[in-house]
């Protein structure tokens, strides 16, 4: 896998405007999820077409603290934000188009009275990179703007452009090899109104490897505090290390 950098970054302060967000940056592609347990979850992927992406932590500033953490630390937020998506009910609803410019990227719009929520998915081809974005929020601020200035679409077609989107963000290992396809199929269907083959990518196996991956980290640790004599201090950031796993993995079995 990809070498990556993971961090957090929070508000300096409770009363500071703002949400926490934690990233994922690799050479080939960044995840960005804010607001995971909030009321405006958001999810952002963009891959490199091009050039490959620095994956240098930012610093912080007077607004925001930026901390290095771990991928264990990384999964169970990107986790939650994917099952809240997964858990959406979008049927029902008013669904709109951007229609300015279909060559380059596609910007869809939901809209959904009980619960009050709008649901917005936008995937960008440029030239050196894809981006793809989901977000909630429970405002519907901008309807009167969208329903003036945006073209209706079928239920059916923005249902299947979201499930795509959703099921491509689902599994890292699939964007660079998927990036093209996904763009492809969300074209044919905003152009043609016609249902697609969906992507060839199964969204479970990015669970599996995770937590594969934490349990096969929390036996190393446990063949260490056995058969090593560490100092007390370092045993005690180890059992804390296996707590974190131990919950990571329960978050994973909570969210299939």
């Amino acid at each position: 896998m990809t070498k990556s950098n993971f961090w957090i970054k929070e508000p300096v302060s409770p009363s500071s405007v703002g949400f926490i967000e934690v990233h994922q940056a690799s050479k080939d592609f960044f995840i960005d999820v804010f607001d995971s347990a909030g009321t405006r979850p958001s999810l952002n992927v963009c891959i490199s077409r091009g050039d490959s992406f620095s994956i240098r932590i930012p610093g912080s500033s007077k607004s925001y603290k930026v901390s290095r953490i771990l991928e264990n630390d990384f999964l169970p937020p990107f986790l939650q934000t994917l099952a809240t998506f997964r858990r959406l009910e979008t049927g029902g609803g008013e669904y709109y188009i951007n229609t300015d410019d279909y060559s380059e990227c596609y910007q869809l719009e939901a809209f959904f009275e009980k619960p009050h929520t709008q649901l917005s998915l936008f995937i960008d081809h440029a030239v050196k990179r894809t981006n793809c974005s989901l977000n909630i929020s429970r405002s519907f601020a901008g309807r009167v703007g969208i329903r003036r200035h945006c073209t209706p679409i079928p239920e059916s077609v923005f249902r299947q452009v979201f499930n795509l989107m959703l099921e491509f963000c689902s599994d890292c290992d699939a964007y660079t090899r998927f990036q093209d396809t996904l763009f492809a199929q969300v074209q044919a269907l905003v152009c043609n109104g016609k249902p697609v083959g969906g992507l060839v990518i199964d969204a479970d196996k990015y669970f599996d490897r995770a937590k594969a991956e934490m349990i096969e980290r929390r036996k190393s640790i446990e063949l260490r505090l056995v058969s090593t004599d560490e100092p007390l201090q370092k045993r005690r950031e180890l059992r804390a290390e296996m707590k974190g796993i131990d919950f990571c993995i329960s978050v994973l079995d909570a969210n299939r």
